[in-house]
Formats: structure tokens, sequence, C-alpha cells
């Protein structure tokens, strides 16, 4: 039950994520992601296994790795406006950070902002917003158009999540999830 619940968080998380923002920094004449203006210049680069190792590491952080053959069971189970979607998505790796202590927040906050990903573009990045409360980081992995790894962190009020879902999707996907038409998705 515990995965089902699991799978629900991530489902909801990814389900309001504001990708609008990551249409605007792709440079749709060459395929490249382009780094916002204001990004911090002392990055650490890392790979993806490192950066979930490490996060998955603070005590009380609960993880999660949904393989093919449970998506394929999330698939026939969801609702029919998530099903397109999810058909697309071949695996998933969450870390869920809401029980975690305040300093191991701040500390994934501060990490997460600091890291480049080998191998990986830089999509979304509003961690230097101070206005903003909540903040995200979006990495892209392409293949021409279409999208075969994305990591997704957030963390704020409410949200602190370490997201990575492979598969094939396009940006359109994403964004229609995120503005609630996930039926449309095809």
């Amino acid at each position: 039950m515990k995965t089902v619940q699991w799978f629900m968080l991530c489902m909801v998380v990814l389900f309001t994520i504001p990708t609008a923002y990551a249409q605007e920094t792709i440079d749709e004449n060459n395929n490249t992601t382009a780094i916002e203006e204001g990004q911090q210049t002392n990055m650490i680069c890392i790979s993806v296994d490192k950066l979930f190792d490490t996060v998955k590491a603070y005590q009380k952080a609960e993880y999660i790795e949904i393989n093919e053959f449970m998506m394929g069971l999330a698939k026939m189970m969801a609702p029919r406006e998530e099903k397109e979607f999810l058909k697309k998505i071949k695996t998933m790796r969450i870390i869920d950070l809401k029980d975690c202590s305040e300093a191991d927040k701040a500390h994934f906050g501060e990490y997460i902002s600091s890291v480049e990903l080998t191998s990986f573009e830089p999509g979304v990045n509003e961690c230097n917003d101070e206005n903003e409360d909540d903040k995200m980081r979006i990495f892209f992995k392409q293949k021409g158009d279409t999208i075969i790894d994305m990591i997704v962190g957030a963390w704020g009020n409410e949200d602190w999540n370490l997201i990575q879902l492979t598969g094939k999707m396009s940006l359109s996907d994403i964004e229609a999830v995120a503005n609630g038409a996930g039926s449309s998705v095809k």
C-alpha cells in the first residue's frame, strides 16, 4: 500500500509543476537548453546516482524506486486522464524529504541549487528568486525532441522532493499534465 501512496504523491507533485517556464529555456533552433540568468557560478558537477545517494542519506528521507513492472501495474490502475502520460514513463525514483529536519531541508535546498548533472541539460532554475517560497530545478536528457530522462528537485513551503522520470516524453506532454490536461496527451 505504501508504494501506491508514494506513486500518488509523485503524480501530485508532477502534475503541479509549473513547466511553462521550461518552454522559455529551450532553444528550439538547436535543441539545447540555456541556463537562465543569475544562476550561481559555484556549481558542482555530479552524476544522478551521486545526487540520489546523497539526498536519500538524509535522516527520515523516504526513498522509493518504481521499476518497469510496478509502472505497468500503476498504468493499469491509473485514471484515464493520467494513463496517456503514464504510458510514456518507463521508471521513476522519488525521494520525499517532508519528514526531514529543517537543517536537512535547508541543506537539500542549498545542495540542489548548486549542482549540475553530468550528461543532463539544465532546464528550469527557479532557485534564485528570493520572493518565491517554493523553488525548483529541472534537468533534462534529450534524444532529438524526446525527453528520455528528467530530474525534478522541488523545495520550499510544501514540497520537498527529488524525482527522476525516465521514458519517452515531450515537453508538450509535461506541460499538458502540469496544466491539468493529461487526457489530451497523445
